[in-house]
């Protein structure tokens, strides 16, 4: 199912190395990995953080190995909830993440800019289901996208609110990231900006 604000998303990478997928009995090469290095991706980002990427849709071109990029990222099958004091945006490590290397499963960080989708429903369930699509965004200039399903006797416990809203600050963890588009920088859309917080 096609993103609806595939546009909005943005992140600007340095585009680091192809991994071929595994060669199959069919003579065709499936998941190919891609690393990236994350650039400009919210002040929580660490300068050496690179990004191990899946193209399970295979959006990817080779050829733009070394070249700076823009990249848009969806979350899917993600845990999110409302951050505490104090506010932190960009990717960081998962407690299980190997020293050093690309991250697979990163932390995301980062305030809502839009919600897309927002459906809850309980009928005839002993819990609450959330079905939701987001663009969160990382700095100023870099966004990526959310969509993904939740269950719990109260959603509200869960993400601690009954509704997320552009402005929000938010957690999302166990990510599967899927590559919607990697594209050259230079025929990349403009992004939408990170709501600035009320004076």
């Amino acid at each position: 199912m096609r993103f609806s604000a595939l546009s909005q998303l943005h992140l600007r990478c340095r585009y680091e190395q192809f991994i071929p997928g595994a060669l199959h009995p069919d003579g065709r090469r499936y998941l190919p990995q891609v690393v990236v290095t994350p650039l400009d991706a919210g002040p929580d980002t660490a300068p050496d953080t690179k990004l191990w990427l899946v193209d399970r849709h295979h959006r990817v071109d080779p050829e733009l190995a070394g070249r700076v990029i823009s990249a848009r990222l969806l979350c899917a099958l993600s845990a999110v909830q409302l951050q505490t004091p104090p506010f932190r945006a960009g990717f960081t490590p998962s407690p299980h993440s190997a020293p050093a290397a690309p991250l697979s499963e990163p932390i995301v960080y980062g305030r809502v800019a839009a919600v897309l989708a927002w459906e809850v429903q309980r009928e005839h369930l002993p819990f609450e289901t959330l079905y939701t699509e987001l663009v969160i965004a990382l700095a100023d200039e870099a966004t990526i996208g959310l969509r993904t399903t939740l269950s719990a006797p109260r959603i509200a416990d869960l993400i601690g609110s009954d509704l997320l809203s552009a402005g929000d600050w938010i957690e999302v963890r166990r990510s599967r990231i899927d590559i919607l588009a990697l594209e050259p920088i230079n025929v990349a859309a403009s992004p939408i900006r990170m709501p600035q917080t009320p004076s």
